[in-house]
């Protein structure tokens, strides 16, 4: 029997997984996962666990087999952009963010990609609810920890002007989080007196009630500060974000080892959860009385 060319041509496609055109790392026996299979098959995994379809029905979706798509939600599978964009779409994702999903997907296999898409903060907020942990080194406050408060209040003000990203849902509650700050921070003024007080004591509560771990690096010249953004710990790896002003970048294995020593680095050499609560209660105590 004859099967039609369109017909064997689907088949190879189901049997023959997709693969990267090169390798941007410039390593080619790299085995870590490339960044953009991590980011798209976590954010597709938080769509189809909201959409309350399992992996069987993604599956069946792509008329793939089931194991196949565990292999490529955990980014330990290269992903077609066809087959990215089916999914979304069947998971009801916006057809905006559909669009700027399937713009993730690198060429090469590479660890540092860039997400320059006009609103990332629905797939930063699929990242962070994926998360197991997260450990954050910044000058702010992470526009996750917005409208994140220890009895439903909302944190005073807004990310700063200029950001791409508007206030975040919160990780699921389990996740545990560490914000790294330095203590120049705990000077800087926000809008004004009031509400830097205002600001400083949410995040003392927060922290005073468990909801994060806060610490406080007092920078030296062995141990200076670098605000290297968010690690996040997935199930079955790690992402780097760094958020700026022009968007987004996302990172994994070599291109993120030195945000992961940085954090290591400073971590260590930060005062303890206790002193660093102290500190945060004393600051936000000088600025109420300003």
């Amino acid at each position: 029997m004859t099967v039609p060319a369109t017909a064997a041509r689907a088949v190879v496609r189901a049997l023959v997984p997709p693969t990267k055109s090169g390798h941007a790392c410039e390593d080619g026996a790299c085995r870590e996962a490339s960044v953009d299979d991590v980011v798209v098959g976590t954010i597709l995994r938080a769509a189809r666990e909201h959409a309350r379809l399992s992996p069987g029905d993604a599956a069946a979706c792509l008329g793939l087999r089931e194991a196949r798509i565990i292999r490529l939600e955990t980014g330990r599978a290269t992903w077609s952009p066809q087959h990215a964009v089916t999914l979304a779409r069947r998971y009801g994702i916006p057809a905006e963010q559909v669009e700027e999903l399937g713009e993730l997907l690198a060429a090469e296999h590479d660890h540092a990609v860039p997400d320059l898409g006009a609103d990332p903060g629905p797939r930063l907020a699929a990242l962070e609810g994926q998360a197991v942990a997260i450990r954050v080194a910044t000058r702010t406050v992470p526009p996750f920890v917005y409208g994140w408060g220890t009895k439903g209040t909302l944190l005073t003000g807004q990310p700063r002007p200029g950001m791409p990203t508007a206030p975040r849902p919160r990780p699921w509650p389990a996740c545990p989080v560490t914000l790294l700050w330095e203590e120049y921070t705990l000077a800087w003024g926000y809008i004004d007196a009031a509400t830097t007080a205002a600001r400083l004591r949410h995040l003392a509560a927060m922290a005073g009630a468990g909801v994060l771990q806060f610490r406080i690096l007092i920078p030296d010249y062995d141990t200076w500060f670098e605000p290297v953004g968010s690690e996040l710990t997935l199930e079955h790896t790690t992402v780097c974000v760094e958020e700026h002003l022009y968007g987004v970048t996302y990172s994994n294995g070599p291109a993120a080892a030195w945000k992961k020593a940085a954090l290591d680095r400073q971590l260590a050499a930060a005062l303890s959860p206790e002193d660093s609560l102290a500190a945060l209660h004393r600051a936000a105590e000088r600025w109420a009385r300003s």
